[in-house]
């Protein structure tokens, strides 16, 4: 996950080479990024605290090990926070952060999928990959994944070039009904009302883009 961030945010800072707001966009990203790995590393303490009087737990282990998926969500919301902060008080440009941001948001996405190894559910389909010999097929997430990374990415940069780009809202809308889809071909466990934590995160954050002001260019194109 943090070699995933990492190349994530190379991405967008390359593509910020020679702009004015480059070190306060990377600075902010930076600090979001150890924000939300902090409280997901401390998730474990921050939920259960009766961890901090076990003579057991031992601190290096510990640091060593996964947070929970809990945690995950609280660091993101948190950054998420950190960021929008920072846009209100006008420290880093708000249009010029929804432009690069997409691009290594489908980075970051597509090298963590290819990294792990992120096999779906059986399938009969012929593009079903085996794993440890075994007779059954399952669906490459991490091709799905880079298939809809590259396409995403290349009709965003496509749309750009064209004097059209697309808006952070409507890329939201698209990237979190995307990633919503693929949740239906990976092993979930269900959270609330038969859906896995995943779901309602893409859930949420498809209804908050819809709910987001129309950028100027859809109101335009609408009208």
């Amino acid at each position: 996950m943090t070699l995933s961030g990492y190349l994530g945010y190379l991405v967008i800072s390359r593509m910020l080479k020679g702009e004015s707001t480059r070190d306060s966009i990377t600075d902010v990203l930076f600090k979001s990024g150890l924000i939300l790995l902090g409280i997901w590393k401390l998730s474990p303490l921050l939920l259960q605290p009766s961890l901090l009087s076990d003579d057991s737990l031992n601190l290096f282990s510990f640091l060593l090990s996964i947070g929970t998926n809990q945690g995950f969500y609280m660091g993101l919301v948190a950054a998420v926070c950190f960021v929008l902060w920072k846009i209100q008080k006008g420290i880093i440009p708000a249009d010029k952060f929804a432009e690069v941001f997409p691009f290594g948001l489908l980075t970051c996405f597509m090298v963590f999928f290819l990294l792990t190894r992120n096999i779906g559910t059986a399938t009969d389909w012929f593009w079903g990959v085996s794993i440890d010999q075994s007779v059954n097929k399952y669906h490459p997430i991490g091709v799905y994944q880079l298939i809809f990374g590259v396409s995403t990415g290349a009709f965003l940069a496509l749309s750009k070039r064209k004097g059209s780009p697309v808006s952070f809202r409507s890329f939201l809308i698209w990237f979190s009904l995307g990633q919503l889809m693929m949740t239906f071909f990976q092993f979930t466990t269900p959270f609330f009302m038969g859906l896995s934590m995943h779901q309602i995160f893409y859930l949420l954050v498809a209804g908050i883009s819809i709910l987001l002001p129309m950028s100027g260019g859809e109101r335009k194109s609408q009208s």
